[in-house]
């Protein structure tokens, strides 16, 4: 339902194309002629009684290109995005020619419409429809522990790094037009205003590439931030500079105004992103109301950003997203926080199978040129990478340093997968669209021109080679530890599959098989390098990360559950975060900060019984009691769960004893200390202690009725109708239990 409804916005946006207009009135002079061809469409249109269905038919064939490509061209080594911009461009070239108009067998006039809708798209409209989705979804997928540590040198290349880009970019324009290979119009405002537009990343095929290959998590969200940053601080740059050139700027300082454009639109990013998650927690279970809550506050935090305050509607974005899908996270209720996911990955899919068939096919159609903007191409194309090797070249000292590090070889990505995408285009457009009286004609087609070429230089080439990058840097290699690892477990999957084998010949309905065959369908057994001098140390921290990352997964399972709470899965997840930071080289009971996160203050205890302030402390205090005795809880409850996992891996006999030994005490460790934290809170304070453990006995009886009624209905006892009414009493009891639950009574 939320999928067809996201389709139905973008179709009805579209057709209100019209009213855009009115959104960039404020940002935006348009061409004369340009308002003389909008009437005179809309009289031709009034007086035919029809409607114009090109922006629908344009949607429906970007989607079935865009699945065709995925499908049938999924082997292809070209990134998905780079050839959507190809089909883009031909489609754009055979309009351009005539041919979809002057084609005699059959009618495809329609067809050549929908792409002159697409190649003279309002670029406001691109940005106010397309940006919410893109920018949203790659905030909100983001891990929040991995970008707050990467997040100082996203922001160093993203503010510092892009004005030394910005003002390098200008230098080099200026640089031909001295020199008289062109650009002889160009001045300072001009080159700068050209600087901000390139300056603007795109690296969703190099992301997405990097995940495919197995790359460092921590090199793919340090890009991925580093674009969503850029892209807002980009933005500001250029409406400085072309508020500037158009008549329109303020006389305040334009340092000033940056500042204001880019910390307002975190702010308003953050106010929505927290009133969302504040209404969210009290909807429990409601797909419908926590799905389009979210879209609604995407397009709401963009448009009041733009629109109202007239700040960077990408920056809010990238907050509200940060804000909802980090912080937020778990506030979403459990069953409905899956289809979250999918839902935007779903939405972004089809934003980029429509921005990227749009930028080819403007690139197509509009762009025009001479034989000596080809040679000034290259030269640019050139100088954007020596000008982000020197900004990376300056900043490095600092970004070595900084959260993670950034190792020579990941500069090296960082630097070559800075591709340049559809925001930039788009600016480019806002330009193209300036009355002749602010900005030549000559200097727009110019602007256009080189930004498209860019753009496409840099998907087809730097997208199209990164993958050759990585592997010969050697990103893609794991250690051999984890090759070991690797290498145990395949053997045990063989092991555990070949005695399904005889099982099954003993099977009635499938004895008389052809064997053979089926032993060929068995998984892959081959090893692909060798395996050898694998270090102890190196071994037992690969098998640290395997259980951190299996604990992790354990509170999450719980609180999809119902058995641990919003607040208690997130101070548990960022506690393993932290651990897995340290490369599994620190022992898995070492949980200083945990356990004292679970410690409630002697002072909190003693303010709580005071007369007056005593109420208000009193409830801290026993929520604070309430969240340490449910990820006490949990915590034994996910050591017991490793615990079974290590005697799996000792009757595989695939892993050393002396290392299965070593974790198995640190996990015995952690185990006692969490028994014994709820020990003494039951000694000290039973009274919160038998609330909450009332508390948990309900999550865990709703849950276990939750189950039986899934099974009911997989055997057929129920059928869908009486199962979705037994799951939402569920659901009422559950949040009944979370807005009410057992009282405490403190002891005086």
């Amino acid at each position: 339902m939320d999928k067809i409804l996201l389709f139905l916005c973008l179709i009805f946006s579209i057709q209100l194309q019209s009213f855009s207009s009115s959104i960039s009135t404020d940002s935006v002079i348009h061409k004369q002629h340009n308002e003389e061809v909008i009437h005179s469409i809309n009289e031709e249109q009034s007086n035919n009684h029809s409607t114009d269905t090109a922006p629908v038919l344009f949607i429906i064939l970007s989607i079935f290109i865009g699945v065709a490509t995925r499908h049938f061209l999924k082997k292809s080594p070209i990134p998905f995005t780079v050839l959507l911009l190809i089909i883009g461009l031909i489609l754009g070239l055979i309009n351009r020619l005539g041919y979809f108009s002057n084609y005699s067998l059959v009618d495809l006039s329609a067809i050549g419409a929908s792409i002159n809708f697409a190649a003279h798209i309002d670029p406001h409209m691109l940005l106010f429809i397309f940006l919410p989705i893109l920018i949203f979804e790659a905030a909100y997928a983001m891990d929040l522990h991995t970008f707050k540590k990467s997040s100082t040198n996203a922001i160093l290349l993203a503010v510092p790094g892009i004005l030394i880009a910005l003002f390098l970019t200008a230098a080099i324009a200026m640089s031909f037009s001295a020199s008289g290979l062109g650009l002889e119009n160009w001045n300072w405002s001009l080159a700068l205003m050209f600087g901000a537009i390139v300056s603007a990343t795109d690296p969703v095929a190099v992301v997405a590439l990097l995940k495919d290959l197995g790359a460092s998590k921590k090199l793919g969200t340090l890009i991925e931030g580093e674009s969503l940053l850029n892209d807002g601080t980009a933005i500001v740059l250029f409406m400085v500079f072309f508020l500037s050139i158009s008549g329109q700027a303020d006389d305040g300082s334009p340092i000033v105004e940056f500042f204001r454009v880019a910390f307002g639109g975190l702010l308003v990013g953050l106010i929505f992103g927290y009133l969302i998650i504040y209404w969210i927690k009290n909807v429990f279970n409601d797909t419908l109301v926590e799905t389009s809550l979210v879209i609604a506050a995407a397009y709401l935090t963009f448009y009041v950003a733009e629109h109202l305050f007239h700040v960077s509607g990408v920056l809010g974005l990238v907050a509200l997203g940060l804000v909802i899908g980090g912080v937020g996270n778990s506030r979403i209720s459990p069953q409905v926080e899956h289809f979250m996911h999918e839902f935007w990955e779903l939405a972004g899919f089809i934003a980029n199978c429509l921005i990227f068939l749009i930028v080819g096919v403007v690139i197509a159609e509009r762009s025009v040129f001479n034989l000596n903007d080809f040679l000034l191409l290259g030269l640019f194309y050139i100088g954007i990478h020596i000008v982000r090797g020197l900004v990376i070249l300056i900043l490095y000292p600092f970004m070595k340093k900084s959260g993670y590090g950034l190792p020579k070889k990941d500069a090296i990505v960082v630097w070559y997968g800075a591709l340049r995408g559809a925001i930039g285009l788009a600016l480019a457009l806002i330009v193209a669209d300036v009355d002749d009286q602010y900005i030549s004609q000559e200097i727009k087609d110019q602007f256009l021109f080189f930004t498209a070429g860019i753009v496409t230089l840099t998907l087809l080439i730097n997208a199209t080679t990164i993958k050759f990058l990585v592997e010969k840097l050697g990103l893609t290699k794991i250690t051999p530890a984890k090759g070991l690892m690797l290498k145990n477990a395949r053997e045990h999957l063989y092991e555990n599959t070949s005695k399904q084998i005889e099982l099954l010949k003993k099977d009635r309905f499938v004895k008389k098989s052809d064997w053979e065959q089926v032993k060929s369908y068995l998984p892959d057994t081959k090893i692909h390098r060798e395996i050898e001098g694998v270090e102890s140390h190196e071994a037992i921290a690969e098998l640290r990360k395997r259980f951190l990352e299996a604990e992790k997964s354990s509170y999450w399972h719980q609180f999809r559950d119902g058995l641990l709470g919003a607040e208690g899965v997130k101070v548990l997840s960022d506690n393993i975060s932290r651990l897995l930071d340290q490369g599994g080289q620190i022992s898995l009971s070492d949980r200083q900060d945990l356990e004292e996160s679970w410690e409630t203050p002697k002072l909190l205890a003693k303010v709580s019984k005071w007369p007056i302030l005593g109420k208000f402390v009193n409830d801290w205090f026993l929520d604070r009691m309430t969240l340490s005795y449910d990820c006490a809880m949990s915590f034994v409850m996910a050591q017991e769960e490793a615990l079974r996992l290590i005697e799996s891996m000792r009757s595989s006999g695939k892993e050393e004893e002396n290392l299965i030994e070593i974790i198995e005490s640190e996990i015995n460790a952690n185990r006692i200390e969490g028994q014994t934290f709820l020990r003494n809170l039951r000694k000290n304070y039973p009274e919160v202690y038998q609330a909450v453990s009332t508390t948990q006995a309900v999550r865990s009886l709703l849950n276990y009725e939750a189950k039986t009624i899934e099974r009911l209905q997989k055997r057929g006892r129920i059928d869908s109708a009486e199962a979705s009414r037994m799951m939402q009493s569920i659901d009422e009891r559950m949040k009944r239990l979370q807005k009410n639950p057992p009282s405490i009574e403190s002891k005086n």
